[in-house]
Protein backbone atom coordinates (compact mmCIF):
# COMPACT_ATOMS: atom_id res chain seq x y z
CA UNK A 1 0.00 0.00 0.00
CA UNK A 2 1.27 3.51 -1.09
CA UNK A 3 1.10 5.13 2.93
CA UNK A 4 2.33 8.67 1.19
CA UNK A 5 -1.18 8.99 -0.80
CA UNK A 6 -3.00 7.39 2.22
CA UNK A 7 -1.58 10.46 4.46
CA UNK A 8 -2.31 12.97 1.93
CA UNK A 9 -5.80 11.59 1.75
CA UNK A 10 -6.03 11.43 5.38
CA UNK A 11 -4.64 15.56 5.73
CA UNK A 12 -7.01 16.90 3.06
CA UNK A 13 -9.89 15.39 5.09
CA UNK A 14 -7.85 16.94 8.49
CA UNK A 15 -7.55 20.03 6.87
CA UNK A 16 -11.20 20.43 5.51
CA UNK A 17 -12.23 19.93 8.64
CA UNK A 18 -10.42 21.91 10.60
CA UNK A 19 -11.36 24.81 7.95
CA UNK A 20 -14.97 24.13 8.73
CA UNK A 21 -14.74 24.35 12.82
CA UNK A 22 -12.60 27.17 12.87
CA UNK A 23 -14.39 29.33 10.35
CA UNK A 24 -17.88 29.65 11.80
CA UNK A 25 -19.90 29.61 15.30
CA UNK A 26 -22.15 27.99 13.23
CA UNK A 27 -21.29 24.77 11.56
CA UNK A 28 -24.16 23.79 10.30
CA UNK A 29 -23.92 26.28 7.63
CA UNK A 30 -21.25 23.71 5.45
CA UNK A 31 -24.45 21.43 5.59
CA UNK A 32 -25.97 22.71 2.82
CA UNK A 33 -27.70 20.13 0.52
CA UNK A 34 -28.54 22.41 -2.40
CA UNK A 35 -24.73 22.99 -2.85
CA UNK A 36 -23.87 19.35 -1.89
CA UNK A 37 -26.27 18.36 -4.92
CA UNK A 38 -25.18 20.88 -7.60
CA UNK A 39 -21.33 20.49 -6.99
CA UNK A 40 -21.15 16.44 -6.50
CA UNK A 41 -23.95 15.63 -8.41
CA UNK A 42 -23.36 17.93 -10.97
CA UNK A 43 -19.86 16.44 -11.13
CA UNK A 44 -21.04 12.96 -11.75
CA UNK A 45 -23.40 14.01 -14.28
CA UNK A 46 -20.96 15.71 -17.05
CA UNK A 47 -18.63 13.18 -16.34
CA UNK A 48 -20.96 10.60 -17.39
CA UNK A 49 -21.67 12.61 -20.36
CA UNK A 50 -17.84 13.10 -21.51
CA UNK A 51 -16.83 9.49 -20.84
CA UNK A 52 -18.69 6.48 -20.77
CA UNK A 53 -19.67 4.21 -17.27
CA UNK A 54 -17.15 1.70 -18.29
CA UNK A 55 -14.25 4.41 -18.80
CA UNK A 56 -15.48 6.13 -15.90
CA UNK A 57 -14.83 2.70 -13.84
CA UNK A 58 -12.26 1.58 -15.46
CA UNK A 59 -10.28 4.92 -14.46
CA UNK A 60 -11.41 4.88 -11.00
CA UNK A 61 -10.20 0.53 -10.70
CA UNK A 62 -6.54 2.30 -11.86
CA UNK A 63 -6.93 4.93 -9.54
CA UNK A 64 -7.38 2.31 -6.31
CA UNK A 65 -4.97 -0.06 -7.60
CA UNK A 66 -1.71 2.17 -8.94
CA UNK A 67 -2.58 4.62 -5.68
CA UNK A 68 -3.11 2.29 -2.95
CA UNK A 69 -1.86 -1.46 -4.01
CA UNK A 70 0.66 -1.16 -6.70
CA UNK A 71 4.05 -0.89 -5.36
CA UNK A 72 6.65 1.25 -5.92
CA UNK A 73 8.03 0.78 -9.12
CA UNK A 74 11.65 -1.08 -8.85
CA UNK A 75 13.37 -0.37 -11.71
CA UNK A 76 17.16 -2.03 -9.94
CA UNK A 77 15.21 -5.36 -9.73
CA UNK A 78 14.02 -4.90 -13.28
CA UNK A 79 17.41 -4.45 -14.49
CA UNK A 80 19.32 -6.85 -12.30
CA UNK A 81 16.79 -9.35 -13.70
CA UNK A 82 17.49 -8.51 -17.49
CA UNK A 83 20.95 -8.76 -16.47
CA UNK A 84 20.46 -12.56 -15.09
CA UNK A 85 18.35 -13.29 -18.47
CA UNK A 86 21.19 -12.40 -20.48
CA UNK A 87 23.64 -14.34 -19.16
CA UNK A 88 21.40 -17.13 -19.25
CA UNK A 89 20.81 -16.60 -22.39
CA UNK A 90 24.20 -16.65 -23.37
CA UNK A 91 24.83 -19.56 -22.04
CA UNK A 92 22.10 -21.61 -23.01
CA UNK A 93 18.87 -20.08 -24.69
CA UNK A 94 16.82 -22.77 -24.00
CA UNK A 95 17.32 -22.40 -20.33
CA UNK A 96 16.42 -19.10 -20.61
CA UNK A 97 12.14 -19.71 -19.44
CA UNK A 98 13.61 -21.34 -15.98
CA UNK A 99 15.61 -18.68 -15.33
CA UNK A 100 12.29 -16.36 -15.06
CA UNK A 101 10.81 -15.63 -11.73
CA UNK A 102 6.97 -15.77 -11.45
CA UNK A 103 6.60 -11.98 -10.08
CA UNK A 104 8.64 -11.31 -12.99
CA UNK A 105 6.55 -8.02 -15.28
CA UNK A 106 3.91 -8.66 -17.48
CA UNK A 107 5.50 -7.23 -20.21
CA UNK A 108 8.91 -9.28 -19.46
CA UNK A 109 7.22 -12.34 -19.69
CA UNK A 110 5.37 -12.12 -22.84
CA UNK A 111 9.12 -10.56 -24.21
CA UNK A 112 10.93 -13.80 -23.15
CA UNK A 113 8.11 -16.01 -24.63
CA UNK A 114 8.40 -14.09 -28.07
CA UNK A 115 11.99 -14.72 -27.73
CA UNK A 116 11.75 -18.07 -26.80
CA UNK A 117 8.94 -20.18 -27.51
CA UNK A 118 8.01 -18.14 -30.88
CA UNK A 119 11.91 -17.41 -31.89
CA UNK A 120 10.67 -13.84 -33.68
CA UNK A 121 13.85 -11.98 -34.82
CA UNK A 122 14.92 -8.70 -34.04
CA UNK A 123 12.92 -6.85 -35.79
CA UNK A 124 9.39 -8.65 -35.19
CA UNK A 125 10.54 -8.39 -31.35
CA UNK A 126 11.31 -4.55 -31.80
CA UNK A 127 7.59 -4.11 -33.76
CA UNK A 128 5.42 -6.42 -30.93
CA UNK A 129 7.11 -4.53 -27.98
CA UNK A 130 7.22 -0.98 -29.63
CA UNK A 131 3.50 -1.28 -29.93
CA UNK A 132 2.75 -2.86 -26.40
CA UNK A 133 4.97 -0.26 -24.70
CA UNK A 134 3.03 2.82 -27.10
CA UNK A 135 -0.43 1.26 -26.37
CA UNK A 136 0.28 0.83 -22.50
CA UNK A 137 0.91 4.61 -22.88
CA UNK A 138 -1.96 5.65 -24.48
CA UNK A 139 -3.85 3.70 -21.72
CA UNK A 140 -2.59 5.72 -19.33
CA UNK A 141 -2.67 8.99 -20.95
CA UNK A 142 -6.30 7.86 -21.05
CA UNK A 143 -6.85 7.26 -17.30
CA UNK A 144 -5.05 10.22 -16.34
CA UNK A 145 -7.31 12.45 -19.01
CA UNK A 146 -10.61 11.45 -17.14
CA UNK A 147 -9.25 12.29 -13.85
CA UNK A 148 -8.02 15.73 -15.39
CA UNK A 149 -11.24 16.36 -17.28
CA UNK A 150 -13.44 16.00 -14.35
CA UNK A 151 -11.50 18.27 -12.06
CA UNK A 152 -12.01 20.82 -14.24
CA UNK A 153 -16.01 20.60 -12.89
CA UNK A 154 -16.39 21.40 -9.11
CA UNK A 155 -15.38 24.93 -9.63
CA UNK A 156 -17.95 25.77 -12.02
CA UNK A 157 -20.56 24.13 -10.21
CA UNK A 158 -19.66 25.62 -7.29
CA UNK A 159 -19.77 29.13 -8.87
CA UNK A 160 -23.17 27.82 -10.27
CA UNK A 161 -24.05 27.16 -6.55
CA UNK A 162 -23.06 30.85 -5.83
CA UNK A 163 -24.63 32.50 -8.46
CA UNK A 164 -27.53 30.66 -7.43
CA UNK A 165 -28.01 31.54 -4.50
CA UNK A 166 -27.09 34.75 -5.09
CA UNK A 167 -30.44 35.10 -7.54
CA UNK A 168 -32.43 33.88 -5.09
CA UNK A 169 -30.86 36.39 -1.82
CA UNK A 170 -31.69 39.26 -4.46
CA UNK A 171 -35.60 38.29 -5.19
CA UNK A 172 -35.66 38.82 -1.31
CA UNK A 173 -34.03 42.31 -1.20
CA UNK A 174 -36.46 45.00 -0.82
CA UNK A 175 -38.79 42.90 1.08
CA UNK A 176 -39.61 43.05 5.38
CA UNK A 177 -35.94 42.03 7.76
CA UNK A 178 -34.02 41.27 4.38
CA UNK A 179 -31.11 43.31 5.76
CA UNK A 180 -30.61 40.84 8.09
CA UNK A 181 -30.93 37.96 5.97
CA UNK A 182 -27.96 39.07 3.66
CA UNK A 183 -25.25 37.60 5.83
CA UNK A 184 -26.67 34.49 6.22
CA UNK A 185 -27.98 34.22 2.59
CA UNK A 186 -24.39 35.33 1.20
CA UNK A 187 -22.95 32.35 3.44
CA UNK A 188 -24.31 29.46 2.27
CA UNK A 189 -24.47 30.95 -1.55
CA UNK A 190 -20.36 30.34 -1.18
CA UNK A 191 -21.02 27.15 0.26
CA UNK A 192 -20.97 25.15 -3.05
CA UNK A 193 -17.68 27.12 -4.17
CA UNK A 194 -15.84 26.19 -0.99
CA UNK A 195 -17.27 22.59 -1.64
CA UNK A 196 -15.94 23.06 -5.22
CA UNK A 197 -12.80 24.26 -4.43
CA UNK A 198 -11.61 21.49 -2.06
CA UNK A 199 -13.10 18.71 -3.96
CA UNK A 200 -11.00 19.93 -7.14
CA UNK A 201 -8.11 21.15 -5.43
CA UNK A 202 -7.87 18.27 -2.79
CA UNK A 203 -8.93 15.35 -4.25
CA UNK A 204 -9.25 15.42 -8.25
CA UNK A 205 -6.47 17.23 -9.34
CA UNK A 206 -3.91 15.54 -7.30
CA UNK A 207 -5.15 11.93 -8.06
CA UNK A 208 -4.70 13.05 -11.85
CA UNK A 209 -1.28 14.81 -11.17
CA UNK A 210 -0.56 11.43 -9.08
CA UNK A 211 -1.98 8.61 -11.83
CA UNK A 212 0.35 10.80 -14.80
CA UNK A 213 3.49 10.66 -13.06
CA UNK A 214 3.00 7.08 -11.89
CA UNK A 215 2.01 6.55 -15.60
CA UNK A 216 5.70 8.33 -16.71
CA UNK A 217 7.27 5.58 -14.43
CA UNK A 218 5.39 2.97 -15.64
CA UNK A 219 6.38 3.94 -19.32
CA UNK A 220 10.03 4.27 -18.58
CA UNK A 221 9.89 0.58 -16.75
CA UNK A 222 8.28 -0.89 -19.76
CA UNK A 223 10.64 0.70 -22.11
CA UNK A 224 13.23 -0.87 -20.11
CA UNK A 225 12.17 -3.91 -20.42
CA UNK A 226 11.52 -3.41 -23.92
CA UNK A 227 15.29 -2.61 -24.84
CA UNK A 228 16.27 -5.62 -22.31
CA UNK A 229 14.95 -7.84 -24.43
CA UNK A 230 16.54 -6.90 -27.63
CA UNK A 231 19.95 -6.85 -26.27
CA UNK A 232 19.30 -9.99 -24.39
CA UNK A 233 18.01 -11.41 -28.08
CA UNK A 234 21.27 -9.89 -29.69
CA UNK A 235 23.20 -11.41 -26.75
CA UNK A 236 25.07 -8.16 -26.05
CA UNK A 237 27.66 -8.01 -22.85
CA UNK A 238 25.66 -8.22 -19.61
CA UNK A 239 27.52 -5.27 -18.65
CA UNK A 240 27.15 -2.96 -21.43
CA UNK A 241 23.16 -4.19 -20.84
CA UNK A 242 23.29 -2.82 -17.29
CA UNK A 243 24.92 0.65 -18.23
CA UNK A 244 22.33 0.65 -21.29
CA UNK A 245 19.44 0.25 -19.16
CA UNK A 246 20.78 2.41 -16.27
CA UNK A 247 21.08 5.52 -18.95
CA UNK A 248 17.24 5.73 -18.52
CA UNK A 249 16.51 6.69 -15.37
CA UNK A 250 17.62 9.97 -13.87
CA UNK A 251 21.30 10.81 -12.11
CA UNK A 252 19.12 10.48 -9.08
CA UNK A 253 17.35 7.47 -9.38
CA UNK A 254 21.32 5.67 -10.80
CA UNK A 255 22.74 7.37 -7.35
CA UNK A 256 20.57 5.01 -5.29
CA UNK A 257 21.07 1.84 -6.98
CA UNK A 258 23.14 -0.32 -5.72
CA UNK A 259 25.40 -2.01 -8.38
CA UNK A 260 24.53 -5.08 -10.14
CA UNK A 261 28.32 -5.67 -11.49
CA UNK A 262 28.56 -8.41 -7.96
CA UNK A 263 26.41 -10.22 -10.04
CA UNK A 264 28.58 -10.52 -12.97
CA UNK A 265 30.91 -13.02 -12.84
CA UNK A 266 34.62 -12.13 -13.18
CA UNK A 267 35.00 -13.81 -16.12
CA UNK A 268 32.55 -11.79 -18.05
CA UNK A 269 34.22 -8.76 -16.87
CA UNK A 270 34.44 -6.00 -20.25
CA UNK A 271 38.18 -6.03 -21.08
Amino acid sequence: MNFGVLLGFILSFVITAYAILTSSDDKTVFLDEHGIIIVIGGTITVALLCFPVKQLFSSFKVFLKDMFIKQKVDYEKAIKTIVGLSEAYRLDPKNLRSKLSNDAHPLLKDGITLLVDYGFNYEKLDDILSNAVKGQKVRNHENAKVWQTVSRFPPAFGLLGATVGMIALLQTIGSEGAQDRIGPAMATALVATFYGLVLANFFLIPISEKLTELGKEDIILRSIIHEGILMIHQKEHPLYIEEYLKSFLSPAIKKKMTSSKGSISSDQKAA
